[in-house]
């Protein structure tokens, strides 16, 4: 990884946080940007996406992951009804930002060490198995995108239960899907 990649992970990191630490009321453009951001930075890897068996096992590791940590972050942020005026309120604290540290420490942590620490294990991993160095990149990205996708799945799930109002009429997509 580049030092313009740990930026940019880092950078994604802090206004993931920035804006869903405390109370928030996010509207449907603020619930679904983190997702469409992810989505746009991962397309530079899930284009050319590895395809052999070894490979796809470690991209299930990256989703299996990404559902677990997921799921985590959404058991960690608070989703309730505002009764003033039936919006969504989300409340996230420190366990929320532990989890999204945790994700970053993963991501961050092992491309420093497959460079630095554990070059010769991973050159002979990846040898052995056929493996080609991007598929490492491929897999921690779909777990970010999915990590966020479940977070975000799982507030507009539980907003919605909780009466909350969230509305998705006023994105430019989804008029163009309803037309």
């Amino acid at each position: 990884m580049t030092t313009s990649d740990y930026l940019l992970y880092t950078g994604l990191f802090a206004a993931i946080l920035i804006t869903q630490l405390g109370t928030r009321h996010p509207d449907a453009k603020r619930l679904l940007l983190p997702v469409a951001i992810v989505g746009g930075i991962g397309a530079k890897y899930l284009t050319g996406m590895p395809a052999g068996t070894t490979d796809h096992l470690l991209e299930l590791a990256g989703l299996a992951a990404g559902l677990l940590l997921g799921l985590a972050a959404a058991a960690l942020i608070k989703v309730r009804r505002d009764d003033a005026d039936g919006r969504l309120v989300t409340i996230a604290g420190w366990p929320y930002a532990a989890v999204w540290t945790l994700a970053l420490a993963l991501r961050l942590g092992f491309a420093y060490g497959s460079t630095h620490w554990f070059t010769a294990s991973i050159a002979s991993f990846s040898a052995a198995h056929h493996m080609p160095s991007t598929a490492y990149g491929t897999a921690f990205v779909i777990m970010v995108l999915t990590m966020i996708v479940v977070r975000t799945v799982a507030v507009v799930l539980r907003g919605r239960a909780s009466g909350a109002s969230i509305d998705f009429r006023d994105l430019r997509i989804a008029r163009r899907l309803a037309r």
